[in-house]
């Protein structure tokens, strides 16, 4: 969540800024951060979706569903037009969180009702990564696995942690989350929240991409 401005404190800001004085300037970032170090806004799950930065943001939203363990009663939805994530847990929305899906040009993340039918803490893709040499030093990278190696090196699949298939090759995993598609398919998620949905889904949950 995003830390809010105190209004006692905008006077001073203001003076500071009028001034040239570094030391000023120091002792306002001081008090602003001194009071402000607990400070949280509480935003209802309604509040955080209709905020114009929606779309865009990078925040986690998560509510007190988060607290249950139920993975047979647990699902995701992948938006992909807003590219966003939403994990419920006994019918509750428990968190909703950025996602980075399969870009245009072929890699387009299928759109249906799945289920996860595996999980890896830790996975290499089979099919991209790099081609490394003998010492296990990067020689090219973002190559497809059945490109012709350059002689003295191998395949090295990119890492893909908390990983769970669930439509063929496709699967969500850690990984960066632009916040337009730009994956091979896969759905891409913060390892923040991908961690937990590792935790709370189970081999079997449904995954809805619409």
């Amino acid at each position: 969540m995003k830390r809010y401005l105190s209004l006692a404190l905008l006077p001073l800001l203001a003076a500071c800024q009028s001034q040239n004085s570094l030391e000023e300037l120091k002792q306002a970032g001081d008090a602003l951060e001194a009071a402000t170090r607990h400070e949280r806004v509480a935003r209802t799950f309604e509040q955080f979706i209709a905020s114009p930065t929606y779309r865009t943001s990078r925040d986690c939203w998560c509510g007190a569903a988060l607290e249950q363990y139920a993975p047979s009663r647990s699902y995701v939805e992948i938006l992909l037009n807003e590219q966003r994530g939403r994990l419920y847990i006994k019918g509750q929305i428990a968190m909703d969180f950025p996602v980075c899906s399969g870009r245009e040009g072929g890699y387009e993340t299928p759109r249906g009702t799945f289920r996860i039918s595996e999980k890896k803490r830790e996975h290499r893709s089979s099919l991209y990564g790099s081609f490394v040499d003998a010492n296990g030093d990067t020689v090219r990278s973002g190559v497809h696995s059945a490109t012709a190696a350059p002689a003295g090196t191998t395949f090295r699949g990119t890492l893909m942690p908390y990983w769970m298939r669930f439509n063929g090759a496709i699967g969500m995993h850690t990984g960066v989350v632009q916040r337009d598609g730009a994956s091979h398919g896969c759905v891409r998620v913060p390892e923040e929240a991908c961690s937990v949905l590792f935790e709370k889904l189970s081999v079997g949950s449904k995954v809805i991409v619409k």
